[in-house]
């Protein structure tokens, strides 16, 4: 069973708010976008994965999505963590066009795509570090020592993928997406008795889904920006022109004419991602361009979001979940047309 669904990151999240807001013509713009395409190439390999994952035995596997753990100073995250009764596998998943060769000399792999070609750390090794720390951070809480296998699966079924003769040993750490059930069913097969019993797979279920903690940076700093980089108002949910005006409950914009009722919300999204987590009905007004404290406090009271303080002193906090429909990211194809004309004029 999927102990974890796949999902978008609060940094994936923010990465997408900041290029909405943040103009083209500033190279911070590629660079976040360069990441985001990369995240949502990751994802994608993930959730790929699903289709084959689901002809595992809900009742014999636990599937965890993105765990990010906390050990010593540092955290680590692993792609995928697959845990049964008898072992525990940790996968890198990587979801690159080209192709991928592994080198015996140094552990390199060689990335080539496109007519170019550069060095990439090793995916299983990557895999395997994870694995190493996975089972030092279930000694230190007290769990049982289970085995721990890795592997790099590649859900790139256009991918390449050259072993240097020599380096064939290296195989086995490596599958493509269509071979990954067989290789668990092997694994599961080589052991005799479970090393673990359901009391004890709870108790583990428990601890990683308690101490997971993904990945919510201040976007901002991470791109040397600040809140006065950012430009306020709503944004036609047509033509993305910023500031719309609001005028007898609706917004209008002065590019396009388009008219939008909910276009404020999106914005109140991009406020918690980018700005604070918290807000109050003065910030809000004046980061929507609204004149009147009166609507902005009908805004607020229809978001139903939670709050401390009285009318004039209310702050109002930023929810769990993304204010109206989940966030697709289907205008990344737009911005790679537009990435595409900006970069050929430079």
């Amino acid at each position: 069973m999927i102990a974890q669904e796949i999902s978008f990151t609060p940094r994936m999240e923010k990465l997408e708010a900041f290029l909405r807001r943040v103009p083209t013509s500033d190279s911070k713009w590629y660079e976040a976008l360069a990441e985001l395409k990369r995240r949502l190439a990751g994802y994608r390999g993930e959730k790929s994965l699903d289709f084959h994952l689901s002809m595992l035995p809900d009742s014999e596997y636990l599937i965890f999505h993105g765990l990010r753990l906390l050990l010593g100073k540092y955290y680590f995250q692993i792609d995928i963590l697959i845990l049964c009764a008898k072992f525990a596998l940790a996968m890198e998943v990587k979801n690159m066009s080209g192709e991928l060769s592994f080198e015996k000399k140094l552990n390199q792999v060689i990335w080539k795509r496109n007519g170019t070609e550069e060095r990439i750390q090793s995916p299983v090794q990557q895999a395997r570090l994870q694995a190493r720390k996975l089972k030092i951070w279930l000694l230190k809480h007290n769990c049982p020592d289970i085995p721990i296998h890795y592997m790099f699966v590649n859900s790139n079924e256009k991918t390449i993928i050259r072993i240097e003769p020599g380096n064939e040993q290296i195989l086995r750490y490596i599958c493509n997406s269509e071979n990954l059930i067989d290789r668990i069913e092997e694994k599961a097969n080589y052991y005799q008795e479970d090393k673990l019993d359901s009391k004890e797979i709870k108790k583990i279920k428990r601890l990683l889904l308690a101490n997971n903690t993904p990945d919510n940076p201040d976007i901002l700093k991470a791109y040397n920006k600040t809140s006065q980089d950012i430009p306020t108002g709503v944004q036609c949910p047509n033509c993305n022109a910023i500031p719309m005006v609001y005028k007898n409950g609706k917004w209008h914009c002065q590019r396009c004419k388009a008219v939008s009722k909910t276009a404020h919300i999106p914005a109140i999204n991009d406020y918690f991602l980018l700005i604070k987590q918290t807000i109050t009905t003065r910030e809000l007004c004046q980061f929507l361009h609204i004149g009147s404290i009166n609507i902005g406090y009908k805004i607020m009271k229809s978001l139903n979001l939670s709050y401390t303080g009285n009318f004039r002193n209310r702050v109002y906090y930023q929810p769990k979940k993304t204010l109206g429909p989940p966030l697709q990211f289907s205008w990344i194809y737009h911005l790679d047309i537009v990435y595409t004309k900006e970069k050929a004029s430079m």
